[in-house]
């Protein structure tokens, strides 16, 4: 069964307007839609009212997508969809469609996946519709947090890579039009990490779709994570090997990082403001003459070349770059990828199954033959997983606007990935930041981890963000609604306020900070409490590029 471009439109009836006889009514049409509900490749699964405040249950959701249930936020029509994308792949899908819909802006919108999963964002979904967006999530054409589904599933993995996140935006559209009887006046998507790959494919491949688009800690070149995941094991083996750092090392290593350039940007707070500018010397922590790591706190000099190789970019046997180094004052990386001594499970999963399709498939021993497995990966991107494309032409010229972020701790995914594809798309359309700002602006934010987390003012209402139980910051102010503004009214953001947040109340504490947009640097005047935004500013020498 094919599914091209996809006819996705369903009939439209000509009846009244969904709330014309009110609430009633409402509730009414939304129960038949299991019946009334007609698309192609499309089979309804459940309808029904939701009031707000409701326990929603996925019990039968993978248990490694963790939380299987989310609170309705909103009072609403919860539409379950299955969708055929080819004989031997499906989508599942949730629209859920707000009362207030008509009266809040009658906008669409689409939420990500994180990393490979088939796990749908739950609160991004509850958050959105309670702002009144017609809102959609999708399992990404498979179940749970593995490649596994990937095995001998081509099509599955064409899913994956683009297809799951057109189709679901389609039919979810086409549900949105029959039920309210109106199409959106706007459609946005947003989604963190592989759902900010997911918003960086529509940026660079379906703009069309959507005004706006939210990019969060992107793994748009998704090879080069997977890279990166694996080299970093070989540099420091497995707890046996003399090149083994404990979590207790690890947590030095970042304490000289801090030691040497946390006062660079003229704050001392465990935070770089530009982790680019700090270029540690780890020699400084080689144990002396009869000196160990249990009466010194040192290393052996096996070990400063290991820490030294991960704090260095990564080359591959052809001299070609794969990956940047682990950024400066970022301690998330140490438990994703060091202190285990093994590579990284997502990279191996989706050799083993997406590339090699063997489940038999092992890391190499040497790291020779893992460097030629790597250099293969950048040669061949089954169905174009990644999303690299420099040439966002057909993005400027719709009109839409693509707003991306990136959280300078993030130890999945450096963001300095981020700020090259970036780079790349002025010189391949060369356009300086000024013009780029009309369409694509991107924000470094200082001590935010993957997506949440960190020591800085990470919380800015993000994908991601909103199921943390954070309070205290008005849900207006919240990433999505910055990019409805910036479409609907043309004011576009020029830095995101971003909080501290307390890890045991979950409310803003110290400092407040307002990240710059690239290319431009956030700064402290020199003088002020470091805490507040009012003492930065963001600047770039004299003059914006």
């Amino acid at each position: 069964m094919k599914f091209d471009t996809l006819a996705l439109t369903a009939a439209i009836i000509a009846i009244p307007s969904v709330s014309a006889t009110g609430g009633n009514n409402f509730t009414r049409r939304c129960g038949r839609l299991i019946q009334t509900f007609k698309n192609a490749n499309t089979k309804v699964l459940w309808s029904g009212y939701v009031t707000k405040g409701t326990n929603v249950t996925y019990p039968d959701l993978h248990p490694t997508c963790g939380q299987n249930w989310v609170i309705a936020q909103a009072n609403m029509c919860r539409l379950s969809l299955n969708v055929t994308t080819s004989s031997t792949s499906n989508v599942i899908m949730e629209v859920w469609m707000p009362e207030n819909w008509e009266t809040t802006g009658q906008r669409f919108a689409m939420t990500g996946n994180g990393g490979v999963s088939g796990c749908a964002t739950l609160s991004d979904l509850a958050f959105t519709a309670s702002l009144g967006f017609a809102t959609v999530g999708h399992n990404n054409g498979h179940d749970g947090t593995s490649s596994l589904p990937f095995l001998n599933r081509p099509e599955v993995i064409k899913d994956f890579a683009w297809r799951a996140t057109l189709v679901a935006t389609q039919v979810g559209k086409a549900a949105t039009n029959f039920f309210y009887q109106a199409s959106p006046t706007k459609s946005y998507y947003w989604g963190c990490s592989g759902g900010g790959r997911q918003g960086m494919k529509i940026a660079q491949d379906f703009p069309q779709e959507y005004d706006g688009i939210i990019a969060g800690d992107p793994a748009a070149d998704f090879h080069r994570l997977v890279a990166a995941g694996l080299y970093f094991s070989y540099q420091t083996g497995p707890p046996s090997a003399p090149t083994w750092l404990s979590l207790e090392q690890w947590q030095a290593v970042n304490a000289e990082v801090l030691a040497q350039c946390d006062t660079i940007d003229g704050v001392a707070d465990t935070v770089l403001e530009d982790p680019l500018k700090c270029h540690p010397r780890f020699e400084t922590m080689l144990c002396g003459q009869l000196e160990t790591w249990a009466t010194h706190q040192c290393l052996t000099p096996a070990q400063v070349s290991a820490v030294d190789k991960i704090y260095s970019p990564v080359y591959g046997n052809k001299g070609r770059f794969f990956a940047p180094r682990v950024q400066p004052g970022n301690d998330q990386i140490f438990g994703f990828y060091l202190v285990y001594g093994a590579p990284s499970e997502l990279g191996v999963e989706y050799i083993r199954y997406a590339i090699k399709n063997d489940p038999t498939w092992t890391p190499p021993p040497s790291l020779d033959e893992m460097l030629d497995i790597m250099d293969n990966l950048l040669d061949n991107d089954p169905y174009k997983v990644s999303a690299n494309n420099p040439n966002l032409t057909p993005l400027k010229n719709s009109g839409h606007k693509l707003l991306v972020y990136h959280g300078t701790s993030d130890g999945y995914y450096s963001h300095e990935n981020t700020i090259k594809l970036y780079e790349n798309t002025a010189r391949n359309m060369t356009l300086k930041s000024k013009q780029l700002d009309d369409f694509y602006r991107l924000f470094p934010v200082t001590g935010l981890n993957h997506c949440n987390g960190g020591n800085g003012a990470w919380y800015f209402g993000g994908s991601g963000q909103h199921g943390l139980g954070i309070s205290g910051v008005d849900p207006n102010e919240s990433l999505i609604m910055k990019m409805v503004r910036w479409v609907e009214n043309g004011v576009a953001p020029d830095t995101l306020r971003g909080y501290q947040i307390n890890p045991v109340t979950g409310k803003p504490v110290g400092a407040v900070r307002d990240h710059c947009r690239h290319p431009l640097k956030n700064t402290y005047k020199g003088t002020g409490d470091p805490l507040s935004p009012a003492n930065w500013e963001c600047k770039l020498g004299t003059k914006y590029p």
